[in-house]
C-alpha cells in the first residue's frame, strides 16, 4: 500500500501544496530491501548453526588410514625380510614353431624391506615390500648350462590381523646371463645377457613369529626386448618352495 502524503508550501494560497511521493516511496523500497536481507542472513545463520553438529561429528571421527601395528609387527614400515626359495621352471611354446624346450632349476635369494604400514582395506588389506633378489641354476632340459641373474621386485602383501596365512602378489623385473646358443636355441635366445621378466603369486605359513614358510607359483619371460633378432624369448611357468625370516 502506498500512502500518500501533501506538503503544503506556506503561500497563502491552497494551490501550492504539492504531494512528497516520491521521499515517501524511496524509504519504502528501503525498508523491503532491509527486511529481504534480514531474512537471507537469518536463513545463512540457521543453516550455519544446524550443520554445526554434523561439521563436529565428522571432525572428531578418526579417518582409518592403516591398520594399528605393534612396533615389532614383521610388515610395519622399515620391516625386513630374508628370503631364500628353489624351484624350477618349464618352458612353453608361445611360436608354435617347434623351439626346443628350456627347463631350468634356481635358487632366489632376496632381501625386502616394507614400504608402508598395512592399510586398511577388508580382505584386500595390506601393505608394499620392495625386495631385491639374486638367483642362478642350471638348465636339465635343452640347450645351454647356466642361467644366473638379479631382479628388483614390488610385492603387495595380503595382511589380515592374528592371521598365520599371508599371501602377496609380486612383479619383477631385472637381468639374466645365460649360455644358451642362439643356434642351438633357434632364435629363443640371441644375446648372453637379456631381460627377465617375472609374476609371481606366492603365500607364507608363519612357523612362529619370525620364520615361515614360503610357497610360490607363477611365470618368468626371458628376451632381448628387441635389441637383437631373432627374439622368440623363453616362457615358462613353475614354482618355489622355501622359507623366510622376518628382522
Amino acid at each position: 500500500m502506498r500512502w500518500r502524503i501533501t506538503c503544503a508550501i506556506i503561500t497563502g494560497s491552497p494551490a501550492s501544496a504539492r504531494p512528497c511521493i516520491g521521499v515517501i516511496d524511496n524509504v519504502s523500497r528501503l525498508a523491503f530491501h532491509r527486511a529481504e536481507m534480514k531474512r537471507f542472513l537469518a536463513s545463512g545463520v540457521l543453516v550455519f548453526l544446524s550443520a554445526l553438529p554434523g561439521a563436529y561429528a565428522a571432525a572428531e571421527q578418526p579417518v582409518p588410514t592403516s591398520m594399528a601395528q605393534e612396533p615389532e609387527s614383521n610388515f610395519s614400515r622399515g620391516a625386513k625380510e630374508f628370503q631364500n626359495v628353489t624351484g624350477a621352471f618349464f618352458f612353453f611354446d608361445t611360436t608354435q614353431n617347434n623351439r626346443p624346450a628350456i627347463d631350468f632349476a634356481i635358487n632366489s635369494t632376496r632381501f625386502g624391506i616394507m614400504l608402508n604400514d598395512p592399510w586398511r582395506l577388508g580382505p584386500l588389506s595390506g601393505n608394499t615390500e620392495v625386495l631385491g633378489e639374486l638367483f642362478g641354476g642350471g638348465i636339465f632340459d635343452g640347450p645351454g648350462d647356466v642361467m644366473t641373474g638379479a631382479t628388483l621386485i614390488f610385492r603387495y602383501n595380503f595382511v589380515q590381523p592374528q592371521s598365520r596365512v599371508i599371501p602377496y602378489l609380486q612383479i619383477g623385473a631385472g637381468g639374466v646371463y645365460t649360455n644358451i646358443g642362439e643356434r642351438e636355441s633357434r632364435g629363443l635366445i640371441s644375446l648372453p645377457v637379456e631381460f627377465n621378466l617375472q609374476g609371481i603369486g606366492g603365500t607364507r605359513i608363519m612357523l612362529g613369529d619370525r620364520w615361515s614358510l614360503v610357497i610360490e607359483g607363477g611365470y618368468r619371460h626371458i628376451s632381448n626386448a628387441e635389441i637383437k633378432k631373432p627374439n622368440y624369448g623363453i616362457d615358462s611357468v613353475g614354482g618355489n618352495l622355501g622359507f623366510g625370516f622376518f628382522f
